[in-house]
């Protein structure tokens, strides 16, 4: 099964490589989560790099157009998204495609009744194609008046749903989730889910709830309102606070379930067949990121749960207190773990190796290389390394991981990872929102891909529906004892 992870604080954590800044060195491939060290980074909203359409302004229907070198201020967000997306995407789009999307993205909006309709409307076009996106405006505002501005939130949404699965709209209270989901302390229940159509073997990550499209909980953080409460593995979510979440983007369910620290909400729940309610108590989370103990006088354990922005620091003390304490073999555990920022994957993978090439991004007419930083505290090679991955480990987890194994640094055991292979950006808008879009897909320093299809690991074993937390430790303790 592959997931995608999200903490049901919520983290919206979709598994995406984020492209590093190191050693002072920008890169055109700068992404969400993007750090120098721990320190966001986003990229601003072109102010005036619009491309102008044909015509002027004339009537459609009762609104008119311009073009978008000069838009109307609440279709300045659609326009400027528009031409990232044609300009940056890492595939060609097609812009008929992408206002049939915003169409549809209009078309399925839903507003709050007693709406009124503004007075005259301009829409603006970022390319001719978009007229019928102006008409579904003027539809729109006919039978179910809403504010311009949702509208146009609402068709570049639909726009980023011609594209991949990890190109993505943040309304400003996503984003605002998001950059605190990085930094590792949010305010919700404390659960693990993913987001997947319960109809594909694949688990294939979905972002309307739906017949095809459920939201199942991987498991409660331990310690955490939502264990306390009694959720469990498996369950599915079904409401929120009584109202049913059919319908509803991952993104407002995330908003619903979160909130203040000692406020409630009731979670409605499927268990096998069996509907049931939870009302659960919102507490602070800390996201656990670096969990580490010695199994034994020469062996370390470390678990990294997710590449955030703040976990470098963290591992490097994790693992120099290991070190300290005696240990010659490092089991790095990234099963489950999504991926976030290429930054940290660097420096994490930096820990291990004294130089060379960690990944190679490459976009139309652009490739990058990402290096070493040096200065790691355990590139010896007398310290053996061994990984743990599941088919869950995404992202930055596969980045880290075919680095090892391209250079023969670790020992990789498990199951074939996820098969993620593409780095997203991030770009703010002026409505307060972004957009989060593919613009390179990476390969290891020996050029494999592995988009798709996963990583294999060199000692493969498969793990039961009822493994207990310890199964692939244990294996990577048989290998260590026998001298593997």
């Amino acid at each position: 099964m592959k997931y995608r992870i999200l903490v049901l604080t919520l983290v919206l954590f979709l598994g995406a490589c984020t492209a590093p800044v190191v050693n002072n060195t920008p890169t055109p491939h700068e992404t969400t989560q993007t750090t120098q060290t721990t320190q966001t980074t986003q990229t601003t909203e072109p102010q005036s790099t619009e491309p102008p359409t044909t015509g002027t302004t004339v009537p459609t229907g009762t609104a008119a157009t311009v073009s978008c070198d000069q838009p109307p201020a609440d279709f300045q967000p659609l326009c400027t998204a528009y031409h990232i997306v044609s300009t940056t995407y890492v595939d060609p789009v097609d812009p008929s495609a992408l206002a049939a999307g915003a169409v549809q993205g209009i078309t399925d909006y839903t507003n709050e009744p007693g709406g009124t309709a503004p007075d005259s409307l301009t829409c603006a076009l970022p390319d001719p194609s978009f007229a019928t996106v102006c008409e579904a405006f003027v539809q729109e505002e006919q039978t179910d008046p809403a504010p311009v501005e949702d509208l146009v939130a609402a068709a570049i949404n639909g726009m980023m749903n011609t594209l991949d699965p990890y190109s993505v709209y943040f309304t400003p209270d996503a984003l605002a989730r998001f950059e605190e989901e990085t930094q590792g302390q949010i305010e919700g229940i404390g659960a693990l889910v993913r987001a997947e159509d319960p109809n594909d073997p694949e688990g294939t990550a979905c972002s309307t709830i739906s017949d095809s499209c459920v939201l199942v909980i991987v498991s409660p953080l331990e310690g955490g309102p939502a264990e306390a409460a009694g959720l469990k593995s498996g369950d599915v979510m079904t409401s929120v606070d009584g109202e049913s979440i059919d319908g509803w983007l991952v993104d407002e369910v995330i908003s619903e379930v979160r909130g203040p620290a000692g406020s409630t909400v009731t979670i409605g729940i499927d268990r096998d067949g069996q509907p049931l309610e939870f009302t659960i108590t919102r507490a602070a989370i800390d996201i656990p990121i670096v969990t580490s103990r010695m199994v034994d006088d020469t062996t370390g354990y470390l678990e990294l749960s997710v590449f955030s922005t703040n976990a470098p620091t963290q591992f490097n003390s994790a693992l120099q207190d290991l070190l300290d304490q005696g240990a010659t073999n490092i089991v790095l555990d990234l099963q489950h773990d999504p991926g976030g920022s290429l930054n940290t994957a660097i420096l994490v993978a930096s820990e291990f190796l004294p130089s060379g090439l960690i990944l190679r991004t490459e976009a139309p007419g652009d490739v990058q290389e990402y290096r070493v930083v040096p200065g790691g505290i355990a590139t010896d090679p007398a310290i053996k390394l061994y990984v743990l991955v599941d088919q869950a480990s995404a992202s930055a987890s596969e980045v880290v991981t075919g680095a090892f194994q391209d250079y023969g640094r670790a020992t990789v055991i498990g199951t074939h990872t996820y098969g993620k292979n593409t780095v997203q950006q991030q770009y703010d808008l002026s409505n307060g929102g972004a957009i989060k879009l593919t613009v390179a897909r990476w390969v290891t320093p020996d050029g494999h891909d592995y988009g798709g299809v996963g990583l294999t690991p060199d000692v493969e074993v498969e793990i039961p529906t009822d493994a207990p937390t310890d199964y692939l430790l244990n294996k990577a303790l048989e290998l260590i004892s026998s001298g593997a």
